[in-house]
C-alpha cells in the first residue's frame, strides 16, 4: 500500500508511526511491568499498550472506558439526550482535511440546540439566567469502515439556573427540524465560500476514496417510525431519539463509551481460511476484504493532527466564565473570602461538576476494559509490582532468562493480547 501511495506523494510520517506503535502494542519485547504474588510468588508480565489514537482496538476500548468513567464522575445527575449529526457525502473528505470546518459545524449545532433550549424554557415560564452544557464526540467512521465523519452530542434535558435544574420536555420532530434549519442558515456563508480541497499526499488520496465509498449493503429505505425525532436537510441528518433518565448513570456511561469508541471492533473481525478477512457489520452482513483492503481502510481512519475527539461546551467547558458562579463548590477552585464562604450555594451539590478529578489508574482501567484484576492472583493473594522494564534490550534479556523469548524474535501478533503473561 505504501508503494501505491508513492504515486500521490507517499504517506506522511505520522501514518508510519501509527502503524509501528500498533505493531508494538501488547508485545512483551517492547516493554512490560513485572508483578509478583506475595503468597505463591508467581510472576506475571503485563505488556505496555501503544496509547495511539488510531485503529488499535485495545487502546480504543481503553479510551472509551476511561471517558465513560470520567463523565459519570463529573457530569450532573440529570437526564441526557443524544443528538447525532451526519454530514453529507460531499463534505466527508473536506472536514477531515480542514478540521476548522468540522469545528465550525460542531459549534453551530451546539449553539442551535442551546438556543432552542432557552427559547423553550422561556415559553414554559422559566426566568433568570439559564445556562446550558454539552459534551461532543467526533467519529470519523461508520459501521463499514468507510470515512464518514459525524458528531454525537450528550446534552442535558434542561438548563441550569437560580440554584435549580429546569427540566425540559423532549423535543418534537418539528423542533429538531428547526434546530437543523438554524444550523444550516448559520453555516450558509461557510458553504458558499467553500472550495473542494485537493489531496496533498498519499494518505489524503486514500481518504478521498474512503469518503466516497458507497456500499451496497441493504440500502433499502426503512419506513419512518411515528413521532421519530429526525430531521434531514441539504444532505445533513439530525437524530435526537435517544435519551437516558436522571438516575441512569449506566446509560450515561453507555452513551459515553459509544461516542468515544474506536473505528474497529476486534470481536467482529475474523480471518477466513482463504487468507481474507471478514468484518461483521451492524446490519448482519460481513464485508470480505483482502489484507491490503483492510489496511487501506484502517489507514484512512487515522485521526488527523490537532483534532480533539471529545469536547466540552457551554457550562461544561473549562473556560466558561459563568461556571464559577453556577458551580462554586467545584474541586480545585481557590478558597474565597469569609463573606463568600458564608453565602448559600446557588446550586445543589448533586449538580456540581468537578473541575479536576484524578484519572483512573492503569490497573482499574485494565479491569474495566478486559475484566482482569491485575492485583489479585489466582491463588487469592495480592500482587505487587517489582519493576517496570521500558527498554527493549532489558526486556529481551529478562524474557530470555525466563525462557519466553526465542533466539529469533517472532513476528508481532495481528491483534494485541490483553491477557497477562505468566512466568513462574
Amino acid at each position: 500500500m505504501a508503494a501505491e501511495a508513492e504515486a500521490h506523494g507517499g504517506l506522511p510520517r505520522r501514518v508510519h508511526e501509527e502503524v509501528r506503535r500498533y505493531l508494538r502494542c501488547g508485545v512483551l519485547r517492547w516493554g512490560f511491568s513485572a508483578a509478583k504474588c506475595q503468597r505463591c510468588e508467581e510472576l506475571v508480565l503485563i505488556p505496555f499498550s501503544c496509547k495511539a489514537r488510531g485503529f488499535c482496538p485495545s487502546c480504543a476500548a481503553r479510551r472509551a472506558h476511561q471517558a465513560a468513567a470520567h463523565l459519570c464522575e463529573v457530569l450532573p445527575e440529570v437526564g441526557y439526550r443524544q443528538w447525532t449529526l451526519a454530514l453529507p457525502r460531499a463534505l466527508n473528505f473536506a472536514v477531515v482535511k480542514e478540521v476548522k470546518l468540522l469545528r465550525r459545524v460542531e459549534r453551530e449545532l451546539v449553539r442551535a440546540i442551546f438556543r432552542w433550549q432557552r427559547r423553550r424554557a422561556r415559553e414554559l415560564g422559566r426566568e433568570g439566567k439559564l445556562l446550558a452544557g454539552a459534551v461532543s464526540f467526533v467519529q470519523l467512521f461508520n459501521g463499514q469502515l468507510a470515512l464518514q465523519p459525524h458528531l454525537h452530542l450528550l446534552v442535558p434535558e434542561g438548563l441550569f439556573g437560580q440554584g435549580v435544574f429546569a427540566a425540559l420536555p423532549p423535543p418534537a420532530k418539528e423542533e429538531v427540524e428547526s434546530v437543523l434549519s438554524r444550523m444550516l442558515r448559520r453555516l450558509r456563508p461557510a458553504f458558499e465560500a467553500f472550495e473542494a480541497p485537493v489531496s496533498d499526499d498519499g494518505l489524503e488520496a486514500l481518504q478521498q476514496q474512503g469518503a466516497q465509498l458507497r456500499l451496497s449493503i441493504d440500502e433499502r429505505p426503512v419506513g419512518e417510525r411515528k413521532g421519530r425525532r429526525l430531521a434531514v436537510g441539504m444532505g445533513f441528518s439530525l437524530h435526537a431519539d435517544t435519551q437516558v433518565h436522571a438516575h441512569d448513570r449506566a446509560g450515561v456511561a453507555r452513551l459515553a463509551r459509544y461516542g468515544a469508541r474506536g473505528p474497529i471492533a476486534e470481536s467482529r473481525l475474523s480471518r477466513r481460511d482463504d487468507g481474507q478477512y471478514a468484518y461483521q457489520t451492524k446490519k448482519g452482513v460481513a464485508l470480505v476484504l483482502t489484507a491490503q483492503q483492510l489496511v487501506r481502510r484502517l489507514c484512512w481512519l487515522i485521526v488527523p493532527p490537532r483534532l480533539h475527539l471529545t469536547n466540552f461546551h457551554g457550562l461544561f467547558a473549562s473556560h466558561a466564565s459563568a461556571r464559577a458562579a453556577v458551580l462554586p463548590a467545584a474541586v480545585g477552585q481557590k478558597e474565597g473570602t469569609a463573606a463568600e464562604k458564608s453565602r448559600p450555594a446557588p446550586v445543589p451539590a448533586r449538580f456540581e461538576v468537578k473541575a479536576k478529578t484524578p484519572r483512573l489508574d492503569w490497573a482499574t482501567l485494565y479491569a474495566r476494559t478486559w475484566g482482569i484484576d491485575v492485583w489479585t492472583c489466582r491463588c487469592g493473594g495480592k500482587r505487587k509490582v517489582l519493576s517496570v522494564v521500558s527498554s527493549q534490550r532489558a526486556a529481551e534479556e529478562m524474557l530470555q532468562r525466563l525462557g519466553l523469548l526465542e533466539s529469533r524474535p517472532p513476528p508481532p501478533p495481528a491483534q494485541p493480547p490483553p491477557q497477562l503473561v505468566l512466568a513462574v
